[in-house]
């Protein structure tokens, strides 16, 4: 009985690996040629798996594509956990939010650079990205309103603004730092100082 469980989770753990491989040469080849050039043959190719392999886990282009996007809304979502920290501590939650989010920008901006363009044509991955940058916005707004009735901040705009705001920094400092002009630590400290002054701190 042992063997049979040993052989299921060997199984299970090469499913899990193939998966992750052609995830991974399905990224590489959307963020490299974008999505109208990318092909199944392309991915399979950089993933060196049959197109066999490939719909044993994927329908379509299209549905690896999806499965990209929810990994970058599930990045987002990730990145704004306060787990660990005093959610009253405004400072401190700033900063990590800040730090986290620029991060999973950086380390997602060629992506979401296809994600932008393809939403243009796409009205199911125009609603995932909608849902990624207004849950994150979201999220940030009801923070800063929380706070501002808590008497921890006066925002010099509303909090909705304010999280559109936060949004457009990541955005754009975030080629900055991939492109090497500024250190990911010196702009956490720039935009944490801004915010510190929109939030009257």
């Amino acid at each position: 009985m042992s063997t049979g469980w040993a052989v299921r989770e060997e199984h299970d753990r090469a499913d899990a690996e193939r998966y992750r491989e052609l995830l991974a040469a399905a990224r590489s080849a959307f963020e490299d040629l974008g999505y109208g050039a990318t092909t199944v043959a392309e991915i399979t190719r950089r993933a060196g798996a049959s197109r066999a392999t490939f719909y044993v886990y994927f329908a379509s282009k299209e549905q690896v594509f999806a499965v990209l996007a929810e990994q970058v809304r599930d990045r987002f979502m990730r990145a704004q956990d306060l787990t660990g920290i005093d959610a009253d501590d405004v400072d401190e939650v700033l900063r990590r939010t800040i730090e986290t989010t620029l991060a999973v920008t950086v380390e997602h901006m060629a992506l979401m650079a296809v994600l932008n363009h393809q939403a243009v044509a796409d009205p199911e991955i125009r609603d995932l990205w909608v849902e990624i940058q207004r849950e994150a916005v979201h999220r940030t707004a009801t923070y800063v309103a929380q706070q501002e009735r808590a008497g921890r901040v006066k925002p010099v705009a509303d909090p909705e603004s304010l999280g559109l705001m936060g949004a457009g920094m990541n955005d754009r400092y975030a080629p900055l730092v991939v492109n090497g002009v500024v250190e990911i630590g010196e702009a956490v400290e720039e935009m944490h100082r801004i915010w510190m002054a929109c939030l009257g701190r």
